[in-house]
């Protein structure tokens, strides 16, 4: 608090100057005005009745608020067990009927905002994120003029931001408005959280931005992130009697060498995917390593100086990420003849153009990528001459190895030939330097 709040002669904040600086602060009208009527019993206080008073009213807060989680946190379980055939509160109707209110009420609010002139960029069961219909930012549209006009890029997308807040608001109103009258009932409400603007959907419950609550604000601190993360490390269990065959590999390789980091039976451990030395059979047949072959503990991983399979997380978590930021390339797009161009249903025929520009884009990515991986100076085209000089090599020595049977034995050595005197059987490795 400013130290200008202080009032010296009685060693106490006075409480009313206090109070007008909260509200100044505060520039949102409509909440300061919500503020002031709060506030105002407190104006006359002093110091230390103020203290009592805001502690009582946060005991009475947070005793409140616990009620309500409770609350929510009993509905939750039941819920769940409901629906699970073990439970002695199974009732399957019960289940199946809370379900199936909860998409048709979002369907309904999908339907209702959508008549509005909405477009839903994204939902899911309990949420939707809309933008607003055009017309709303014809006015700033008018002022910026792609940055010719009489206000900056900032100052236009400002406006469009308290735009948003105060049509989302109105909207938010409207929408309660129809719960009300649908359900007959109070209880059940929409509400509003915030603008996301700039943002970006990257996949499914997979977004970021900037987010806006009250007023503007383009200098957040950090990012609005949701759904996003790069996992570098993962875990697991051990659990000897589960049949999890990468597990029980990996404990094998580590028993006898890292015995004091095997956990008891049950423990979660943490452990990184490393990129194993390249083996080829005869043939010159890459020979692919299971996951347990190539799971090593995190700190064993640095002390042997190991790679990290940079392909297995790229898969598993950049690749989709990724390809949202590409897909829009015209290479990905479908063509004009190809059968999703014909969808008479504007938001189907988006949809399946985004799934499939997006598979398009990841599997462009995942081609890229391989080629160029490099582990230890090797690229996956050294990879493939070295694979073809191996089957060069097991070509000629099986010709070099029939014409030294034919000539001990003649003719005979085709009784042994396949099944019988097989090449195949023999595998050697040989890890690339």
């Amino acid at each position: 608090m400013d130290g200008s709040l202080w009032d010296h002669a009685s060693g106490s904040i006075s409480i009313a100057d206090a109070i007008k600086d909260v509200l100044s602060s505060t520039k949102n009208v409509k909440k300061r005005a919500e503020m002031v009527k709060i506030l105002d019993p407190f104006i006359d206080l002093s110091y230390d009745n103020f203290i009592k008073e805001y502690s009582s009213v946060c005991f009475a807060y947070d005793s409140l608020n616990s009620k309500q989680k409770a609350i929510k946190l009993y509905m939750n379980s039941f819920y769940g067990v409901t629906g699970r055939s073990g439970s002695p509160f199974y009732i399957l109707e019960l289940a199946g009927g809370v379900t199936l209110a909860g998409q048709e009420i979002i369907k309904r609010v999908a339907e209702y905002v959508r008549k509005k002139g909405f477009r839903i960029k994204y939902g899911d069961t309990d949420s939707l994120y809309l933008i607003c219909p055009d017309s709303c930012y014809e006015k700033y549209e008018l002022a910026y003029n792609d940055g010719e006009g009489e206000i900056s890029k900032l100052e236009y997308w400002t406006e469009m931001v308290k735009t948003t807040m105060g049509v989302m608001e109105k909207l938010r109103n409207d929408v309660n408005t129809f719960l009300r009258l649908k359900t007959r009932s109070d209880y059940l409400k929409i509400a509003y959280e915030e603008v996301l603007f700039p943002v970006a959907f990257t996949e499914k419950k997979k977004y970021f931005g900037i987010d806006h609550e009250e007023t503007p604000n383009f200098e957040p601190r950090e990012p609005f992130i949701r759904g996003i993360d790069t996992v570098k490390q993962e875990t697991d269990a051990w659990k000897p009697d589960k049949d999890n065959k990468a597990v029980q590999r990996f404990i094998g390789r580590m028993k006898g060498k890292y015995d004091t980091k095997i956990l008891v039976p049950g423990g979660r451990f943490s452990y990184v995917v490393t990129h194993p030395d390249t083996t080829f059979d005869l043939h010159g047949r890459k020979l692919e390593p299971t996951k347990g072959e190539k799971m090593e503990f995190v700190d064993v991983a640095k002390e042997l100086g190991k790679e990290l399979d940079l392909y297995h997380y790229y898969e598993k978590t950049i690749i989709g990420l990724c390809a949202r930021f590409i897909m829009y390339d015209k290479r990905h797009e479908p063509t004009p003849s190809d059968k999703i161009m014909q969808i008479k249903d504007p938001d189907e025929k988006y949809k399946q153009i985004d799934d499939h520009a997006q598979k398009k884009a990841k599997s462009w990515l995942e081609g890229f990528v391989k080629e160029n991986i490099i582990v230890n100076g090797i690229t996956s085209k050294m990879m493939v001459s070295r694979g073809n000089a191996y089957k060069r090599a097991y070509r000629n020595a099986v010709i070099e190895a029939q014409e030294m049977l034919y000539q001990k034995i003649g003719s005979s050595y085709e009784i042994f030939h396949g099944k019988w005197l097989s090449y195949e059987i023999f595998m050697a490795s040989n890890p690339i330097e």
